[in-house]
């Protein structure tokens, strides 16, 4: 058995996923959200063609968490979101609370927050670097285009892993895949057909 860990940054994902295949002006807030469980599955099979002993032991999932200055209902969604995917086998939700820098300001005083991730990046790449030297994985998939991942990725290779990466494609957004200096990786392009069968639209927000 060939044991396969997903990796997820969620908002890279997501955000990805509205840029390449939806028109972010016009789609709902739900638009681009996806299933972690279903879309570990698929990258655990889209491996198989190479290894057909692979078997998913574990999916983590990195997001940030909303504090009071996002409001009530973005909380309550996020904390019904983070139920629904922990509920599920093997998924692992990691997040942090959301910092919050002031946009607009009335009187002295800040009226508007834009919402920032702090530590995130940090948090997948300590379970990516430990989780290889640990042998907690013998495969490693990790979606997302952040290049500041690649040191906890060479961690891995050295430990003798193997790593692969997945991001969104379209020809109207040929991205560039995550490099390695002197490796190659195999890289998962994950196009609209693939996306429809992992994505999300449930309004996990409660209603007014």
């Amino acid at each position: 058995m060939t044991s396969v860990a997903v990796f997820i940054d969620y908002e890279n994902t997501r955000f990805g996923a509205r840029e390449v295949f939806g028109d972010p002006q016009r789609d709902p807030y739900t638009f681009g959200h996806v299933k972690p469980l279903r879309l570990a599955l698929l990258l655990k099979q889209l491996g198989e063609k190479i290894d057909p002993a692979r078997k998913l032991t574990a999916v983590y999932v990195y997001r940030g968490r909303p504090g009071p200055k996002s409001g009530p209902r973005a909380q309550a969604g996020s904390a019904r979101q983070i139920d629904a995917w922990e509920s599920q086998p093997l998924v692992s939700v990691r997040s942090r609370p959301l910092r919050y820098q002031p946009t607009a300001w009335s009187m002295g005083k800040p009226t508007a927050w834009r919402a920032e991730e702090k530590g995130i990046d940090v948090l997948m790449a300590l379970d990516i670097a430990i989780g290889a030297r640990d042998s907690h994985y013998d495969v490693a998939v990790v979606m997302s285009a952040d290049s500041d991942l690649a040191p906890a990725i060479e961690v891995a290779l050295e430990a003798g892993k193997r790593v692969e990466t997945a991001m969104w494609w379209s020809p109207d957004h040929p991205h560039r895949k995550m490099r390695i200096p002197g490796q190659r990786l195999w890289n998962h392009q994950l196009d609209a057909n693939r996306f429809a069968q992992v994505r999300d639209d449930t309004d996990y927000s409660p209603r007014p």
